[in-house]
């Protein structure tokens, strides 16, 4: 737990996003034991009640949201898990400052859209019917449903709802003929889809489309491997949100996603082929010859990971 704490005090309690999320951290790995360090660090924001506090610390179960956002967090602000560490006066005026721009005039413009565009994502949501869609039978799971939207009567969208934090803050729609659109005003950044195995010895794997995640959720059911996959819909994204476990990086003729891969500093998989993606892997050669492409470059992983510490 000392090294959770460590990581705390890189990360400003003031903007309550923030602040519930890291809640949600320390609660998913120490349970109530950690409620005494949260509750501690919520003391530096000037709106910290301690009544609010408690109710919300007792609203934290099975959220998704796991210690290891709290580190990645963490590092994004200057964090290096060595020891024990405090933040520098400029690290701390940073986070100061970025907090200030959000709460500016323009910010609070932005934070207003994006409480728009969640409502209308949940109001979309609700209009969704599960359906066969045109996306789903090009992409290989011709038998799959989805939630589908009918704006009008000649349009029907698969939507993907996307969370922050375990928060509706948006939604990917998808037309027939594959064509992406995102609601004006919506949050992207942080924005996932989480597709759950099991929340046990599970293990975190990092895509950026919808159809790369149902592919690969194929491939870790063949194996079968416990898996949390996090569907982050761009390169920028992943980059951004992963932080444990795995990548699955598009081999984009740009290296946008191979770039954006090894900043993670994960292990990551790609295709071979340039202009590939793993759904176009898995359309190829099917769910077997797929799933033992990965096998096969776990075992490698492990046999390193073996004899570099052997």
């Amino acid at each position: 737990m000392n090294r959770a704490e460590s990581a705390l005090q890189f990360i400003s309690p003031v903007e309550r996003e923030t602040w519930v999320a890291m809640g949600m951290a320390l609660h998913s790995e120490f349970g109530d034991a950690a409620r005494d360090i949260w509750t501690d660090w919520s003391r530096q924001a000037d709106s910290f009640n301690e009544m609010s506090a408690r109710s919300v610390w007792k609203s934290f179960h099975g959220t998704g949201v796991t210690i290891g956002s709290l580190y990645h967090e963490a590092r994004q602000n200057g964090w290096r898990d060595e020891g024990f560490q405090k933040p520098t006066q400029a690290q701390l005026d940073a986070q100061k400052r970025a907090a200030e721009e959000r709460q500016s005039r323009e910010g609070q413009e932005r934070i207003r859209a994006a409480h728009a565009a969640a409502d209308k994502a949940d109001w979309i949501l609700n209009q969704c019917k599960l359906e066969k869609h045109a996306y789903l039978h090009k992409k290989g799971f011709p038998e799959l449903a989805g939630l589908v939207w009918r704006p009008e009567a000649e349009t029907n969208l698969l939507c993907i709802p996307m969370y922050v934090n375990g928060r509706l803050c948006g939604v990917q729609m998808i037309g027939i003929d594959g064509d992406k659109k995102y609601l004006s005003g919506q949050v992207t950044a942080k924005a996932e889809f989480r597709i759950d195995c099991s929340p046990l010895n599970a293990s975190d794997w990092w895509t950026e489309g919808y159809a790369s995640g149902l592919s690969l959720q194929s491939c870790l059911n063949a194996l079968k491997l416990r898996y949390r996959i996090h569907i982050t819909f761009s390169a920028q994204n992943l980059k951004r949100m992963a932080h444990s476990g795995y990548v699955i990086a598009d081999n984009d003729a740009s290296g946008t996603g191979e770039k954006a891969a090894q900043e993670t500093g994960l292990p990551y998989w790609m295709p071979e082929i340039t202009g590939q993606d793993i759904n176009d892997v898995h359309l190829k050669n099917g769910t077997f010859r797929t799933s033992q492409m990965l096998g096969k470059w776990l075992k490698q992983l492990r046999e390193e990971q073996e004899w570099n510490t052997g």
